[in-house]
């Protein structure tokens, strides 16, 4: 319920945990943004982002996380030991004893492995979860890697790799004088990889060191394998000349490389497509992933992230790539065309791991305590899609108040419109939040002359469910915008008051309201405000501004009930006369702003995720007549 005297008042709601079915990409009104009458171009399907279906709590500071896709049990480390998610009901509490360090499993035997402080790996019975085993090293282990076939678990110490034993327990150790920072094992040959240092070290079945690539210190940043084509692939750092060199796993020798004016880091390979997704580490605020034809080791594409990258994993049934990034969001890559999407996990995503048996990826957020889980089978309705077709849509209100809906179709053009409501002209404001009720359908508040905010709820097929007043007081406010502030998936609403004073009314994703939060003052020196859905493709929506210069800011919210350093997305803005934010109206899979300048030209700035300027290409002329767009 909203204080007296705020300058609103709206009605209470009761807050609950759902489950997250949309981003809530959201969308403002301009001040008169008018569509392109008619149809350009032809339809395509539209874009669809995996959704975050649940969130589970995990032990202080969580970092390392292993998946049983045979049982659906998920294992995290943390500082506090390890957190199960799945598994037999009832079960124990997995025994980690002290800090756990990294985790694995053997799908084979249903053991978990733990790297635990106190010199040991502790061996967990999956079928039991009874007291653990275990056993001791000689030194403080860290990564770990398990031979399925072989059933043997390689541990990284601080001198070498020691080797259990996974039927007796037994182990035997192989000193390494750069010690362990990465192993890659591939069962079909029996070899292992070891990061060691600024070398590889190739370990044969019997534990001999029988190889070894040598770059210099610290001069490799990642190892993975192709266990199919038994080819290694590891990154190396600029001043050994940065990019992706291939060992063949035959001869053990270095046979090619992909050379790079980037810094590259974190790596995968999916062995289906024999594709590798590579970390771009940018010098500026945005990150990059290049993703690598293995067969001529050259670039397919370069697809942007928010921020730094923090880790990749690949889900090979369904080819999609999972790109956890630095601050709030994942990145999700589709292998077949290298689109993307993004979506909120939680604070400072830090590692990833999929399940390709249930078409889930897990990340864990190492400053919220948490793994979120992604379901590549729930999709993210699109923002504006009022018709239901999947696409994002915009309605229009012309002079005499007809509310007309202009359907997407999927490729930054139209499909015929269509009348959607009469009498419109009574509203001073309209909006159209996402979905604010929860029912999955995108939905449109309007503010009429006597300050009353109503909710029409979409039916998802062009119309409209009976109007509910969910607000009355609004008449203060001087703007209001869509926004999924906290990443939550619950629309909420950006108001600015007279003072310029900018506030958030957090929707319950009910229909109602839980309390306002002031997020800033100093907004009426912006002579626009618009809600623009997930600009910069960190899984939060970002509100644009434009000041009285004409330059255009992007604010992107911090995920903590604040926001990011803002960053200028753009320059002689003034000449347009209305903004709006679509959501993703092109069907890249990044949101979009619509604009109109005085010639009453309409203009599409298409997003390129991070904070890249947009691209504009007209899409329509002769819109001055509209009073309002959303």
């Amino acid at each position: 319920m909203f204080a007296a005297g705020d300058g609103s008042r709206a009605l209470g709601g009761v807050s609950v945990r759902r489950r997250r079915r949309t981003a809530a990409r959201t969308v403002a009104v301009g001040l008169g943004l008018a569509l392109l009458l008619g149809t350009v171009g032809s339809p395509a399907s539209p874009a669809m982002a995996d959704a975050v279906t649940d969130i589970f709590s995990t032990g202080e500071q969580p970092a390392r996380i292993a998946v049983n896709p045979v049982t659906n049990t998920v294992f995290v480390t943390s500082i506090e030991g390890v957190t199960r998610i799945g598994g037999p009901a009832g079960a124990p509490a997995v025994d980690a004893g002290d800090r756990a360090f990294d985790v694995a499993v053997n799908t084979v035997t249903n053991k978990i492995y733990i790297s635990t402080a106190g010199g040991y790996v502790s061996v967990v019975d999956g079928a039991t979860y009874g007291p653990a085993v275990r056993v001791p090293m000689t030194a403080e282990p860290s990564v770990l890697a398990v031979n399925e076939i072989s059933n043997k678990i390689y541990v990284g110490i601080s001198g070498g790799v020691t080797i259990i034993d996974g039927a007796t327990n037994a182990t035997t150790t192989v000193p390494l004088t750069g010690g362990a920072q990465n192993i890659q094992v591939n069962p079909s040959t029996g070899k292992a990889y070891v990061l060691s240092g600024g070398a590889i070290k190739v370990l044969d079945a019997s534990a001999q060191v029988t190889a070894s690539i040598n770059i210099g210190a610290g001069g490799i940043l990642d190892l993975a394998i192709n266990k199919a084509t038994n080819k290694i692939y590891y990154t190396t750092l600029g001043r050994y000349g940065a990019g992706v060199s291939v060992i063949d796993g035959a001869t053990d020798t270095v046979t090619g490389k992909f050379s790079s004016t980037s810094k590259l880091g974190q790596l995968a390979v999916n062995k289906a497509t024999n594709r590798i997704y590579v970390a771009v580490d940018s010098s500026s605020l945005d990150g990059a992933v290049k993703v690598l034809d293995t067969a001529t080791l050259s670039e397919i594409a370069q697809v942007p992230t928010s921020s730094y990258v923090r880790d990749i994993a690949v889900n090979e049934t369904s080819n999609k790539i999972y790109v956890p990034t630095s601050g709030r969001g994942t990145t999700i890559i589709d292998g077949q065309d290298n689109s993307s999407s993004a979506v909120y996990t939680g604070q400072e995503p830090f590692a990833a791991a999929v399940n390709p048996s249930t078409n889930k990826a897990y990340v864990v957020n190492i400053e919220s305590d948490s793994v979120a889980v992604i379901d590549g089978s729930v999709s993210v309705p699109a923002k504006n899609d009022f018709n239901g077709d999947g696409r994002a849509d915009v309605l229009a209100r012309d002079g005499a108040g007809v509310l007309w809906l202009y359907p997407g179709n999927g490729s930054g053009g139209w499909m015929p419109r269509t009348q959607v409501g009469q009498g419109w002209n009574v509203m001073t404001a309209m909006v159209a939040p996402g979905d604010f009720n929860g029912d999955g359908k995108a939905d449109v508040m309007a503010r009429d002359g006597g300050g009353v905010l109503w909710l029409y709820p979409g039916n998802g097929s062009g119309g409209w469910q009976p109007r509910v007043q969910i607000g009355s007081g609004w008449e203060g406010m001087s703007a209001i915008e869509g926004i999924d502030f906290r990443g939550d998936g619950f629309a909420d609403v950006v108001a600015r008051d007279r003072g310029g004073a900018l506030w958030v009314y957090h929707g319950d994703g009910n229909g109602g309201w839980l309390p306002r939060t002031w997020v800033g003052s100093g907004w009426s020196d912006m002579s626009e405000i618009t809600g623009v859905g997930d600009f910069n493709g960190d899984g939060l929506s970002d509100i644009a501004a434009r000041d009285g210069a004409g330059a255009l800011w992007l604010y992107p919210p911090n995920g903590y009930g604040s926001w990011l350093p803002r960053q200028t997305i753009g320059q002689g803005w003034n000449v347009m006369n209305s903004l709006v934010g679509p959501g993703d109206f092109d069907g890249d899979g990044r949101a979009d702003i619509l604009a109109r300048n005085a010639a009453g030209e309409l203009w599409l700035y298409s997003g390129n995720g991070g904070t890249a300027w947009p691209s504009a290409s007209r899409v329509g002329t002769g819109w001055n007549g509209m009073t309002a767009i959303l």
